[in-house]
């Protein structure tokens, strides 16, 4: 059983140069790609862990990565991601989970650093309050995150989605809802794939207090170490 109800996945890489953030590597380099990925993974490891649930790395596609390993220390517990499209994969992460004993389940990416850790908390809350399926949206018309009721079926959820596209969100909230689902869409936020998002980064950053606890401050000084995104 989990030391909570409620199960936080996290899906990320190691970060190897040349196999993250490669759509960054034309400005920033493969290995400063890399770099700014691993600070997102720092982030990510500090800010979405905690009491509130029960932390999981689903890594692609070595959970044993050393670093991984030295990133996801405990309360963190690594996983290995299913085989398959990015559906399959979501899917078998919810279903193991669930077989764990979760009851709320979340799944968020990797490539938002700066996303407020009180947004993963308003998500489990909208399907602890009576929505089955909460999200995240994001500019690019995917989505950051998302969690399931208890009653969400995820191979329903996740069935035939256009991954990686502007229609992302609006076919997995259609795929939710034709199944009777309740789906409930939170404040957006934004990934950080492309050169011009570091500049929505950067200006997302400098409107943070840094002394707030989910300030990411592994990507601030990262980013600190480039020239300033044009």
């Amino acid at each position: 059983m989990p030391e909570s109800p409620r199960t936080l996945i996290l899906f990320a890489r190691a970060p190897v140069p040349g196999s993250v953030k490669t759509r960054l590597a034309g400005v920033l380099a493969p290995e400063g790609a890399a770099r700014l990925y691993r600070a997102f993974l720092e982030d990510a490891a500090r800010v979405y862990a905690g009491s509130a649930w029960t932390a999981v790395l689903y890594a692609d596609p070595d959970p044993d990565d050393a670093s991984l390993v030295a990133i996801f220390g405990a309360p963190w517990r690594r996983e290995a991601q299913a085989p398959g499209d990015l559906g399959s994969r979501l899917t078998a992460a919810f279903d193991a989970e669930r077989s764990r004993g979760a009851s709320a389940v979340l799944a968020v990416g990797s490539d938002h650093p700066a996303l407020p850790r009180r947004s993963l908390g308003e998500l489990f809350e909208a399907v602890e309050g009576g929505e089955d399926v909460a999200l995240i949206p994001a500019q690019d018309g995917g989505y950051c995150a998302i969690a399931l009721a208890p009653g969400a079926a995820p191979s329903d959820v996740f069935r035939d989605i256009p991954w990686s596209s502007e229609r992302t969100l609006d076919v997995t909230v259609a795929r939710a809802r034709e199944t009777g689902l309740r789906a409930a869409l939170l404040a957006p936020a934004y990934d950080v794939d492309r050169p011009e998002d570091l500049q929505t980064l950067a200006r997302d950053l400098a409107r943070r207090d840094p002394s707030d606890e989910d300030y990411p401050h592994a990507t601030a000084r990262a980013l600190a170490g480039f020239a300033a995104p044009a």
